[in-house]
Protein backbone atom coordinates (compact mmCIF):
# COMPACT_ATOMS: atom_id res chain seq x y z
CA UNK A 1 0.00 0.00 0.00
CA UNK A 2 1.36 3.58 -1.01
CA UNK A 3 1.39 6.56 0.66
CA UNK A 4 -1.14 9.81 -0.08
CA UNK A 5 0.88 10.89 -3.10
CA UNK A 6 1.39 7.88 -4.30
CA UNK A 7 -2.00 6.03 -3.11
CA UNK A 8 -4.97 4.22 -5.55
CA UNK A 9 -4.02 5.64 -8.98
CA UNK A 10 -7.56 6.80 -10.99
CA UNK A 11 -8.44 8.68 -13.87
CA UNK A 12 -9.02 12.23 -13.12
CA UNK A 13 -12.45 13.41 -12.13
CA UNK A 14 -12.56 17.12 -12.76
CA UNK A 15 -11.45 18.29 -9.84
CA UNK A 16 -8.45 18.18 -7.41
CA UNK A 17 -4.97 17.97 -8.91
CA UNK A 18 -4.77 19.51 -12.64
CA UNK A 19 -5.27 16.22 -15.26
CA UNK A 20 -2.57 13.70 -15.36
CA UNK A 21 -2.74 10.66 -13.09
CA UNK A 22 -4.86 12.23 -10.53
CA UNK A 23 -3.28 11.18 -7.07
CA UNK A 24 -4.89 11.55 -3.97
CA UNK A 25 -4.86 15.11 -1.80
CA UNK A 26 -0.78 15.00 -0.34
CA UNK A 27 -1.50 16.33 2.86
CA UNK A 28 -3.06 13.66 5.50
CA UNK A 29 -0.85 10.72 4.58
CA UNK A 30 1.77 11.70 7.49
CA UNK A 31 -0.55 13.04 9.66
CA UNK A 32 -2.16 9.51 10.09
CA UNK A 33 1.66 7.83 10.79
CA UNK A 34 1.62 9.84 14.42
CA UNK A 35 -0.71 8.37 17.08
CA UNK A 36 -4.02 6.81 17.21
CA UNK A 37 -6.48 8.08 20.13
CA UNK A 38 -9.41 11.08 19.04
CA UNK A 39 -6.80 13.37 21.40
CA UNK A 40 -3.60 12.67 20.38
CA UNK A 41 -4.48 13.10 16.86
CA UNK A 42 -4.96 16.78 17.22
CA UNK A 43 -2.04 18.12 15.72
CA UNK A 44 -1.16 20.36 19.08
CA UNK A 45 -1.10 17.76 21.26
CA UNK A 46 1.06 15.79 18.80
CA UNK A 47 3.69 18.44 19.14
CA UNK A 48 3.21 18.92 22.90
CA UNK A 49 3.65 14.61 22.69
CA UNK A 50 6.94 14.48 20.96
CA UNK A 51 8.19 17.96 22.58
CA UNK A 52 7.38 16.35 26.05
CA UNK A 53 9.00 13.20 24.80
CA UNK A 54 12.38 14.39 23.18
CA UNK A 55 12.92 16.92 26.21
CA UNK A 56 13.19 14.20 28.83
CA UNK A 57 14.61 11.66 26.63
CA UNK A 58 18.15 10.29 28.57
CA UNK A 59 21.04 11.58 26.69
CA UNK A 60 21.93 8.19 26.30
CA UNK A 61 18.33 7.01 24.62
CA UNK A 62 18.95 5.57 20.92
CA UNK A 63 17.60 7.90 17.96
CA UNK A 64 14.77 6.64 16.09
CA UNK A 65 15.46 4.74 12.88
CA UNK A 66 15.58 6.05 9.35
CA UNK A 67 15.07 6.81 7.35
CA UNK A 68 12.27 9.24 9.36
CA UNK A 69 8.98 11.47 7.39
CA UNK A 70 6.98 13.09 9.58
CA UNK A 71 4.53 16.32 9.51
CA UNK A 72 3.96 18.59 12.05
CA UNK A 73 1.25 21.51 10.96
CA UNK A 74 2.79 23.40 8.46
CA UNK A 75 5.97 21.80 8.68
CA UNK A 76 7.75 18.12 7.71
CA UNK A 77 11.17 16.67 8.63
CA UNK A 78 12.85 13.79 6.03
CA UNK A 79 15.78 12.07 7.39
CA UNK A 80 17.75 10.01 5.07
CA UNK A 81 19.33 6.75 5.82
CA UNK A 82 22.94 8.63 7.04
CA UNK A 83 20.62 10.89 9.19
CA UNK A 84 20.84 13.14 7.00
CA UNK A 85 17.77 15.90 7.69
CA UNK A 86 15.64 18.66 5.95
CA UNK A 87 13.15 20.43 8.05
CA UNK A 88 10.75 22.33 5.61
CA UNK A 89 7.63 24.69 5.62
CA UNK A 90 5.47 26.47 3.66
CA UNK A 91 2.28 27.68 2.74
CA UNK A 92 0.84 26.21 -0.13
CA UNK A 93 -1.10 29.77 -0.96
CA UNK A 94 2.31 31.38 -1.46
CA UNK A 95 5.33 30.07 -2.73
CA UNK A 96 7.52 30.98 0.25
CA UNK A 97 9.73 28.55 2.01
CA UNK A 98 12.28 27.85 4.99
CA UNK A 99 14.74 25.06 4.96
CA UNK A 100 16.26 23.88 7.54
CA UNK A 101 19.24 21.26 6.38
CA UNK A 102 21.62 19.17 8.53
CA UNK A 103 23.84 16.24 7.79
CA UNK A 104 24.54 14.13 11.06
CA UNK A 105 27.31 14.33 12.81
CA UNK A 106 29.45 17.05 13.65
CA UNK A 107 28.25 19.34 10.60
CA UNK A 108 26.72 22.43 10.93
CA UNK A 109 23.08 23.44 9.85
CA UNK A 110 22.23 25.95 7.14
CA UNK A 111 19.10 27.85 6.76
CA UNK A 112 17.56 28.58 3.73
CA UNK A 113 14.68 31.07 2.93
CA UNK A 114 13.27 31.38 -0.61
CA UNK A 115 10.64 32.39 -2.97
CA UNK A 116 9.81 32.61 -6.56
CA UNK A 117 10.90 36.12 -6.49
CA UNK A 118 13.86 37.73 -4.97
CA UNK A 119 14.23 37.74 -1.10
CA UNK A 120 15.39 40.65 0.41
CA UNK A 121 16.86 39.93 3.90
CA UNK A 122 16.36 43.21 5.52
CA UNK A 123 12.34 43.33 4.90
CA UNK A 124 11.44 40.21 7.08
CA UNK A 125 9.12 40.62 9.88
CA UNK A 126 8.26 37.88 12.23
CA UNK A 127 5.18 38.03 14.17
CA UNK A 128 4.89 41.48 12.78
CA UNK A 129 7.87 43.28 13.64
CA UNK A 130 11.16 43.77 11.57
CA UNK A 131 13.39 40.73 11.63
CA UNK A 132 16.51 41.90 9.52
CA UNK A 133 18.83 38.90 8.37
CA UNK A 134 21.98 41.05 8.92
CA UNK A 135 25.36 40.51 6.77
CA UNK A 136 27.54 38.90 6.60
CA UNK A 137 26.39 35.93 8.58
CA UNK A 138 23.27 36.02 6.09
CA UNK A 139 24.31 35.72 2.03
CA UNK A 140 22.30 36.39 -0.76
CA UNK A 141 22.25 33.76 -3.50
CA UNK A 142 19.62 33.37 -6.71
CA UNK A 143 17.01 35.17 -4.83
CA UNK A 144 17.02 33.59 -1.40
CA UNK A 145 19.46 33.94 1.85
CA UNK A 146 20.69 31.63 3.69
CA UNK A 147 23.34 31.04 6.63
CA UNK A 148 25.45 28.54 7.71
CA UNK A 149 26.75 30.32 10.71
CA UNK A 150 25.89 28.88 14.21
CA UNK A 151 25.22 31.90 15.65
CA UNK A 152 23.06 33.13 13.41
CA UNK A 153 21.26 30.09 12.87
CA UNK A 154 21.09 29.56 16.71
CA UNK A 155 19.35 33.22 17.21
CA UNK A 156 16.83 32.27 14.35
CA UNK A 157 15.76 28.88 15.53
CA UNK A 158 15.62 30.84 19.01
CA UNK A 159 13.02 33.70 18.11
CA UNK A 160 11.40 31.24 15.48
CA UNK A 161 10.32 28.76 17.89
CA UNK A 162 8.24 30.83 19.70
CA UNK A 163 6.52 32.87 17.20
CA UNK A 164 4.06 32.37 14.68
CA UNK A 165 5.02 32.86 11.12
CA UNK A 166 7.71 34.86 8.92
CA UNK A 167 6.67 37.56 6.50
CA UNK A 168 9.05 38.32 3.73
CA UNK A 169 7.48 41.18 2.68
CA UNK A 170 6.85 44.36 4.85
CA UNK A 171 3.95 45.53 2.91
CA UNK A 172 3.00 43.28 -0.53
CA UNK A 173 2.09 45.57 -3.23
CA UNK A 174 -1.90 45.66 -5.38
CA UNK A 175 -3.67 42.58 -4.30
CA UNK A 176 -0.45 39.75 -3.95
CA UNK A 177 -1.15 37.93 -1.11
CA UNK A 178 2.02 38.33 1.75
CA UNK A 179 4.96 35.64 1.18
CA UNK A 180 4.61 33.88 4.97
CA UNK A 181 6.02 30.92 6.05
CA UNK A 182 3.74 29.77 9.15
CA UNK A 183 5.64 28.32 11.88
CA UNK A 184 3.57 26.07 13.87
CA UNK A 185 5.32 22.64 13.77
CA UNK A 186 8.97 23.67 13.26
CA UNK A 187 10.01 23.51 16.87
CA UNK A 188 8.42 20.07 16.92
CA UNK A 189 10.71 19.76 13.59
CA UNK A 190 13.64 20.48 14.68
CA UNK A 191 13.38 18.66 17.89
CA UNK A 192 12.66 15.79 15.55
CA UNK A 193 15.71 16.52 13.96
CA UNK A 194 18.03 16.64 17.23
CA UNK A 195 16.46 13.57 18.19
CA UNK A 196 17.59 11.78 15.00
CA UNK A 197 20.85 12.92 14.87
CA UNK A 198 21.17 12.21 18.58
CA UNK A 199 21.78 15.18 19.24
CA UNK A 200 19.52 15.83 22.96
CA UNK A 201 22.24 16.06 25.91
CA UNK A 202 24.82 17.56 23.87
CA UNK A 203 26.20 21.26 23.14
CA UNK A 204 24.90 20.84 19.39
CA UNK A 205 21.45 20.18 19.70
CA UNK A 206 19.27 23.23 18.02
CA UNK A 207 16.85 23.13 20.92
CA UNK A 208 17.86 22.99 24.57
CA UNK A 209 21.76 22.31 23.90
CA UNK A 210 23.31 21.44 27.10
CA UNK A 211 25.82 18.89 28.36
CA UNK A 212 29.37 17.41 26.82
CA UNK A 213 28.68 14.37 25.72
CA UNK A 214 30.10 13.99 21.66
CA UNK A 215 27.68 13.69 19.03
CA UNK A 216 27.39 10.13 16.78
CA UNK A 217 28.75 10.32 13.48
CA UNK A 218 27.20 10.07 10.68
CA UNK A 219 26.48 6.88 9.23
CA UNK A 220 28.29 5.66 6.29
CA UNK A 221 26.73 5.97 2.42
CA UNK A 222 26.02 2.21 1.19
CA UNK A 223 27.34 1.14 -1.56
CA UNK A 224 25.24 0.10 -4.35
CA UNK A 225 24.14 -3.29 -4.95
CA UNK A 226 25.89 -4.57 -7.81
CA UNK A 227 24.43 -5.91 -11.04
CA UNK A 228 25.41 -8.66 -12.71
CA UNK A 229 24.69 -8.47 -17.11
CA UNK A 230 22.63 -11.48 -17.71
CA UNK A 231 22.54 -13.56 -21.03
CA UNK A 232 20.92 -11.83 -23.40
CA UNK A 233 17.00 -12.73 -24.05
CA UNK A 234 16.47 -14.98 -27.02
CA UNK A 235 14.09 -14.38 -29.72
CA UNK A 236 11.66 -17.24 -28.88
CA UNK A 237 11.96 -16.18 -25.38
CA UNK A 238 11.71 -12.79 -26.10
CA UNK A 239 8.17 -13.92 -28.22
CA UNK A 240 7.09 -15.91 -25.49
CA UNK A 241 7.76 -13.00 -22.92
CA UNK A 242 6.11 -10.21 -24.83
CA UNK A 243 3.09 -12.54 -25.71
CA UNK A 244 2.61 -13.26 -21.58
CA UNK A 245 3.48 -9.33 -20.64
CA UNK A 246 0.28 -8.54 -22.86
CA UNK A 247 -1.96 -10.15 -20.27
CA UNK A 248 -0.72 -8.79 -17.30
CA UNK A 249 -3.69 -7.16 -15.24
CA UNK A 250 -3.45 -3.59 -12.97
CA UNK A 251 -4.36 -3.73 -9.65
CA UNK A 252 -5.40 0.22 -10.15
CA UNK A 253 -7.66 0.19 -13.57
CA UNK A 254 -10.11 -2.12 -14.81
CA UNK A 255 -8.58 -2.55 -17.80
CA UNK A 256 -5.43 -0.73 -19.96
CA UNK A 257 -6.06 1.07 -22.60
CA UNK A 258 -2.24 2.17 -23.40
CA UNK A 259 -2.16 1.06 -27.32
CA UNK A 260 1.61 1.16 -26.51
CA UNK A 261 3.38 -2.31 -26.74
CA UNK A 262 4.98 -4.02 -23.38
CA UNK A 263 8.71 -4.22 -23.10
CA UNK A 264 10.56 -7.36 -21.86
CA UNK A 265 14.36 -7.35 -19.97
CA UNK A 266 16.74 -10.19 -18.98
CA UNK A 267 17.52 -9.40 -15.84
CA UNK A 268 19.43 -13.31 -15.07
CA UNK A 269 19.41 -16.22 -17.01
CA UNK A 270 16.55 -17.57 -15.56
CA UNK A 271 14.36 -14.01 -15.01
CA UNK A 272 12.90 -11.14 -17.19
CA UNK A 273 11.63 -7.99 -15.91
CA UNK A 274 7.86 -7.03 -17.72
CA UNK A 275 6.34 -3.58 -18.28
CA UNK A 276 2.97 -2.86 -19.69
CA UNK A 277 1.87 0.51 -20.39
CA UNK A 278 -1.83 0.27 -18.92
CA UNK A 279 -3.02 3.99 -18.71
CA UNK A 280 -1.45 7.59 -20.26
CA UNK A 281 -3.01 11.18 -18.89
CA UNK A 282 -1.69 14.59 -19.31
CA UNK A 283 1.98 14.54 -17.65
CA UNK A 284 2.23 10.80 -16.77
CA UNK A 285 1.38 7.09 -16.74
CA UNK A 286 1.19 3.82 -15.42
CA UNK A 287 2.69 0.63 -16.49
CA UNK A 288 1.74 -2.71 -14.74
CA UNK A 289 5.30 -4.02 -13.51
CA UNK A 290 6.35 -7.69 -13.03
CA UNK A 291 8.88 -10.12 -13.39
CA UNK A 292 8.84 -13.49 -15.45
CA UNK A 293 9.99 -16.59 -15.32
CA UNK A 294 12.39 -17.10 -18.80
CA UNK A 295 11.44 -20.95 -19.36
CA UNK A 296 7.45 -19.86 -18.92
CA UNK A 297 5.45 -20.32 -15.61
CA UNK A 298 3.40 -17.60 -13.53
CA UNK A 299 4.58 -13.51 -13.47
CA UNK A 300 5.50 -12.30 -9.95
CA UNK A 301 4.29 -8.72 -9.70
CA UNK A 302 6.51 -6.29 -8.67
CA UNK A 303 5.57 -5.34 -5.07
CA UNK A 304 8.65 -3.13 -3.58
CA UNK A 305 8.98 -1.59 0.03
CA UNK A 306 9.57 2.16 0.59
CA UNK A 307 11.32 2.56 4.26
CA UNK A 308 10.62 5.26 5.76
CA UNK A 309 7.04 6.59 4.34
CA UNK A 310 3.74 6.30 6.28
CA UNK A 311 1.38 2.90 6.30
CA UNK A 312 3.70 0.53 5.15
CA UNK A 313 4.32 2.32 2.05
CA UNK A 314 4.97 -0.39 -1.19
CA UNK A 315 5.91 0.51 -4.74
CA UNK A 316 4.14 -1.64 -7.85
CA UNK A 317 2.46 -3.73 -9.22
CA UNK A 318 0.76 -0.35 -11.33
CA UNK A 319 3.84 1.82 -11.01
CA UNK A 320 4.09 5.62 -12.96
CA UNK A 321 6.29 6.16 -15.54
CA UNK A 322 8.74 3.13 -14.79
CA UNK A 323 11.69 2.70 -16.85
CA UNK A 324 14.41 0.15 -17.21
CA UNK A 325 18.34 0.74 -17.48
CA UNK A 326 19.49 -2.67 -18.98
CA UNK A 327 23.28 -1.41 -18.78
CA UNK A 328 22.69 -0.88 -14.81
CA UNK A 329 19.70 -3.30 -14.02
CA UNK A 330 18.31 0.04 -12.69
CA UNK A 331 14.84 0.26 -12.45
CA UNK A 332 13.45 3.69 -11.79
CA UNK A 333 9.75 5.80 -11.51
CA UNK A 334 8.97 9.51 -10.85
CA UNK A 335 5.33 10.16 -9.66
CA UNK A 336 4.24 14.08 -9.38
CA UNK A 337 1.40 14.68 -6.69
CA UNK A 338 0.51 17.29 -9.46
CA UNK A 339 1.28 18.91 -12.29
CA UNK A 340 3.44 20.99 -10.90
CA UNK A 341 5.88 18.29 -9.56
CA UNK A 342 5.67 20.49 -6.01
CA UNK A 343 5.01 17.33 -4.58
CA UNK A 344 5.80 13.53 -5.23
CA UNK A 345 8.52 10.95 -5.47
CA UNK A 346 11.52 9.17 -7.34
CA UNK A 347 12.98 5.99 -6.66
CA UNK A 348 15.11 3.73 -8.06
CA UNK A 349 16.19 0.19 -7.63
CA UNK A 350 18.84 -2.46 -8.96
CA UNK A 351 18.32 -6.05 -9.54
CA UNK A 352 20.75 -7.78 -7.89
CA UNK A 353 21.24 -11.05 -5.97
CA UNK A 354 17.78 -12.51 -7.16
CA UNK A 355 15.72 -9.07 -6.03
CA UNK A 356 15.11 -5.49 -7.19
CA UNK A 357 16.90 -3.32 -4.34
CA UNK A 358 16.73 -0.08 -3.27
CA UNK A 359 19.46 2.50 -4.22
CA UNK A 360 17.42 5.58 -3.95
CA UNK A 361 13.84 7.33 -2.68
CA UNK A 362 13.34 11.12 -2.50
CA UNK A 363 9.53 12.10 -1.43
CA UNK A 364 8.02 14.98 -0.63
CA UNK A 365 3.95 14.67 0.30
CA UNK A 366 3.15 18.05 0.93
CA UNK A 367 2.46 20.19 -2.06
CA UNK A 368 3.83 23.50 -2.40
CA UNK A 369 7.43 25.50 -1.65
CA UNK A 370 9.40 27.48 -3.87
CA UNK A 371 11.36 24.81 -5.83
CA UNK A 372 9.03 22.00 -7.38
CA UNK A 373 11.02 18.50 -7.86
CA UNK A 374 13.63 19.68 -5.06
CA UNK A 375 12.08 16.21 -2.88
CA UNK A 376 14.42 15.67 0.27
CA UNK A 377 16.20 12.69 0.13
CA UNK A 378 15.34 9.66 2.21
CA UNK A 379 17.53 7.10 0.80
CA UNK A 380 21.00 7.27 -0.97
CA UNK A 381 23.57 4.58 -1.63
CA UNK A 382 27.28 5.43 -3.75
Amino acid sequence: MRPNIKGAIRPWQGEGHAPGLALPCCHDAAKRNTVSTAAEDHPTMRRLLLLATILFLPAAAPPPAVPVYRQFGHWFVACDNTRACVARGFDEATSAQLDLIRPAGDAPPTLTLAAEDPVDPAALRLDGKPFPLPAPAWTSKDGAVSTSDPAAVDAFVAAARNAQSIALDAAPSGDDAPRTVPLDGFTAAVLLVDAVQGRPGTATALIAPRGTAAVPAAPPVPAAPAWTPPPPLTRAETASLLRQARSLRSVAFESCDVRDPPEVFALDATRALAIRPCYMAAYQGSSVVAVLPRGGGSPVPVKLALPGLPEDATEGPDMVDPEFDPASGTLTTVSKGRGLADCGSSESWVWSRGAFRLTALSYQNQCGGAAPGDWPTLFRTR
